[in-house]
């Protein structure tokens, strides 16, 4: 069984098939030809796997993301930190992990974030003249905060692609590692700038431009709240909790801001629907592939295999973190969720290693994935975005790579940072 998806899938990849199309066409190999199973069989499989209401919050975080960026509220708050702390040495490197920080409590994926976002604070920073490889290297290196922090369009399809598993209790066992990552990069920033005297720093502002740029940029920041508190106080469901916040966007942009034209929302909604299409057709057709592996009990057998290794749950995640870091070098992150999570999280239950725990090693490892060389979606976005090889990026963002795997093994041997406030909740 596995010989034949993992032959059909492995030639598909190589000639350049897309990855969907990868899993369909291994999964139907093995149905229609090698159990010689019914047809309907597939589109059952796949329909199971879209028919979930939660799902629907995917182009909903995805419409917001964007709908910010065309309402003029990011570059309201990238005039906000420039003020409050572009006059200092490394400033605007500061401003790109802040910045990050607070816009992945809207968007909650890495591309938006960077397509938007992280495209003005490279420019920002090559102007001021921070070399090219660090500046493009801690942009990329931000980005993964967006599927990190709450909310999570990376964690929802890991919640429904394994099951049972609480989309809230995900979003808030990723908060506090989330914010760890972006201390560390502030940390490495500070320690890359602290001597360099070639770049630019913006004047010190007056109380009165401070004040007057908060007033500007309020509606930005009050809408994480919005969703967070939505989501954790039992007011509304995460779906819920994403229209809501398209809805206010919309009154933001349209009375506050006043940038947004009708337009704007027929290019969101576009936008959201084909990015949306893309994820679905993953689920979908990677639905085939576990349901494969469930039917021919892959589970079990790996997890045999791990006790017939060590039963220890601390090297069973080391194990899969090793283990996904290098399948992450040449796999995205998307495919490996779908593929990959509903094998190994069940071993992680039966090993007694908290669901939420093993759900946030998973995918923030595989999130890394996406900036680690050769293959990566970020690096290859970056590279465009920034003007930069991909040769001499890669290079300048080992350190950052390693950075943020050391805040994964944190997770790993530390269980009160990812565990602590999703119980103090009662997730």
């Amino acid at each position: 069984m596995l010989t034949v998806v993992t032959v059909v899938f492995t030639a598909s990849f190589l000639v350049g098939v897309p990855i969907a199309f990868c899993f369909g066409l291994a999964g139907g190999a093995y149905i229609l030809f090698w159990e010689a199973l019914p047809p309907g069989l597939l589109v059952r499989r796949m329909y199971y796997a879209l028919d979930s209401f939660p799902l629907l919050a995917v182009p909903l975080f995805i419409m917001v993301g964007d709908l910010a960026e065309r309402a003029g509220l990011i570059p309201r708050l990238v005039a906000w930190l420039k003020i409050l702390v572009g006059w200092m040495r490394g400033g605007i490197a500061y401003m790109n992990v802040i910045s990050m920080t607070i816009f992945s409590g809207i968007s909650g994926t890495a591309i938006a974030d960077l397509a938007s976002l992280g495209r003005i604070m490279l420019g920002m920073m090559q102007k001021a003249g921070y070399d090219r490889g660090f500046s493009c290297a801690l942009t990329a290196a931000t980005s993964m905060l967006g599927p990190i922090i709450p909310p999570s369009v990376a964690f929802i399809i890991y919640a429904l692609a394994v099951g049972n598993i609480s989309i809230v209790g995900m979003f808030l066992a990723g908060a506090l590692p989330g914010l760890v990552m972006a201390l560390a990069l502030l940390a490495w920033a500070w320690y890359k700038t602290r001597n360099d005297t070639q770049i630019e720093v913006y004047p010190r502002p007056s109380l009165r431009e401070i004040g007057a740029s908060t007033v500007q940029v309020l509606p930005i920041l009050v809408l994480p709240l919005i969703i967070i508190v939505g989501i954790t106080g039992g007011v509304v469901t995460v779906t819920e909790s994403a229209a809501i916040a398209v809805i206010y966007v919309l009154v933001i942009g349209f009375l506050f801001t006043r940038e947004l034209r009708l337009r704007d929302i027929y290019q969101s909604t576009l936008y959201a629907a084909t990015t949306s299409a893309v994820l679905g057709m993953l689920m979908g057709t990677g639905a085939i592939i576990s349901w494969i592996l469930t039917r021919n009990q892959a589970t079990a057998l790996l997890a045999d295999f791990v006790a017939s290794v060590s039963g220890d749950p601390v090297v069973y995640m080391l194990i899969s973190f090793a283990a996904l870091t290098i399948i992450g070098t040449v796999m995205e992150a998307t495919p490996m969720i779908i593929a990959l999570a509903p094998l190994m999280a069940p071993v992680a239950a039966k090993l007694g290693i908290p669901d939420i725990q093993f759900g946030l090693v998973f995918c923030m490892t595989v999130l890394v994935g996406m900036i680690t060389p050769p293959v990566g979606l970020i690096l290859f976005l970056t590279c465009t975005l920034g003007n930069i090889s991909l040769e001499r990026l890669s290079w300048a963002i080992l350190p950052f790579c390693i950075l943020e795997s050391v805040v994964i093994l944190a997770v790993i041997l530390f269980p009160p940072l990812t565990l602590w406030l999703p119980r103090s909740l009662g997730f």
